[in-house]
């Protein structure tokens, strides 16, 4: 039998109805943190992808790609702000080291320079509106 499968050359899987539903479902294991396995008749399943793998690649996408909007960022303090305490949350809080409140204290540390320049444009505007009763 081996003889002759050599001679019949073998159709590649992805181009089977087959190989592209295996593909499908295999693409959604990873996106769910699942590894991709192969059955094994006598033991354990193969590991054919860790879900690992997803994040890596991801992070070697990203540094090849510049993200000069910075949205990586911006979804990251969206989901600390929100505080739902969900696992989004949670790995928010672990990408910026760990301190739920680093994101605060940033924001903080940007307004609070302008504190003098808030004050002064408050009072010339309360000082307006009292002149001019508007």
């Amino acid at each position: 039998m081996s003889a002759l499968r050599k001679l019949i050359p073998e159709e590649e899987f992805l181009d089977t109805k087959a190989g592209q539903e295996w593909l499908t479902e295999s693409v959604e294991d990873l996106l769910s943190r699942q590894h991709v396995e192969a059955p094994n008749p006598v033991g354990r399943s193969k590991v054919l992808v860790n879900a690992d793998h997803l994040p890596e690649a991801l992070a070697d996408y990203m540094a090849a790609n510049p993200d000069p909007d910075r949205y990586i960022e911006k979804i990251l303090i969206e989901l600390i702000r929100r505080q739902d305490g969900g696992v989004l949350h949670t790995w928010a809080v672990e990408a910026v080291g760990g301190d739920p409140q680093i994101v605060r204290s940033l924001a903080a540390d940007l307004v609070a320079v302008h504190a003098n320049e808030y004050r002064d444009a408050k009072r010339e505007s309360d000082l307006v509106e009292q002149e001019c009763g508007f």
